[in-house]
């Protein structure tokens, strides 16, 4: 079998249920749910806490009765401009040792109760200073991963897929550290590189990066398995599960 052909293999994606078509033309029930959520952010009301900002991206999906084609509409198309207007004020707190952009942590509230064995795409655009500074790469897309397929679209930011539970979940881009934190289960395939504390405390599951890896790849990691096509920094101490590198062709297992 050809190498391309071995990559493509491990980057398939299973067959799911697509997102609901919908029309959705209350653009401002959205707004205003973004809104919420943001102002919540500002005040430090989630920081050094991502499963509350996650329960209350559970909370407000319920509020406003949201199906998952509208959990998309809202991170691809409504979000940003949300985000956009309230620079000023994103700005004055990059500073706070306590704030960090907790947005994807809120996603994935909003999605957790109904994505089940469907396929949700995310296209995350965010201010350029979000992704330039430190709070870039707090991001927590894929918390706690359900089931079903979950696409994102570009950059992913950090804590992506952090105590997955089951699924799929696909980055065409690049992300930031402690990608796979605590997986439980299911698979991470990034096509990019990604940065530091790769599987940090891994339990079950399989992540796959097709650039290259930072610092204390597996670090803490009790179980499960990490493939990487690229380089990597370094390795971390860990304490069980199994991490390949493509070597000559095929996957060679590390000690």
């Amino acid at each position: 079998m050809r190498i391309i052909d071995r990559l493509a293999k491990d980057l398939s994606i299973p067959e799911g249920k697509p997102v609901e078509v919908q029309d959705s033309h209350d653009t401002q029930r959205f707004v205003d749910l973004v809104t919420e959520y943001l102002d919540m952010e500002l005040n430090l009301a989630f920081q050094l806490n991502p499963e509350k900002c996650f329960n209350f991206g559970r909370k407000m999906r319920r509020k406003y009765s949201m199906t998952l084609k509208e959990v998309e509409e809202t991170v691809n198309n409504v979000a940003y401009e949300v985000l956009k207007k309230r620079s000023g004020e994103i700005r004055g707190l990059l500073c706070h040792p306590l704030y960090d952009s907790y947005l994807g942590y809120f996603v994935s509230g909003l999605y957790h109760d109904i994505i089940k064995d469907k396929v949700l795409t995310l296209t995350p655009k965010v201010p350029g200073m979000l992704v330039s500074t430190r709070v870039g790469f707090c991001w927590g897309f894929g918390f706690r991963h359900p089931g079903g397929n979950l696409t994102i679209e570009g950059y992913a930011g950090g804590h992506l897929g952090e105590e997955m539970e089951d699924g799929r979940i696909v980055v065409t881009g690049y992300t930031g550290d402690e990608v796979g934190k605590g997986m439980k289960g299911g698979e991470i395939l990034i096509r990019g590189n990604v940065s530091w504390r790769l599987g940090d405390s891994m339990e079950s599951g399989k992540i796959i990066v097709f650039g290259n890896a930072g610092q204390y790849v597996g670090i803490g990691m009790k179980g499960g398995t990490i493939k990487i096509k690229g380089r990597v920094s370094s390795f971390g101490q860990r304490e069980g599960g199994k991490i390949f590198l493509w070597k000559e062709g095929g996957w060679k297992e590390i000690e």
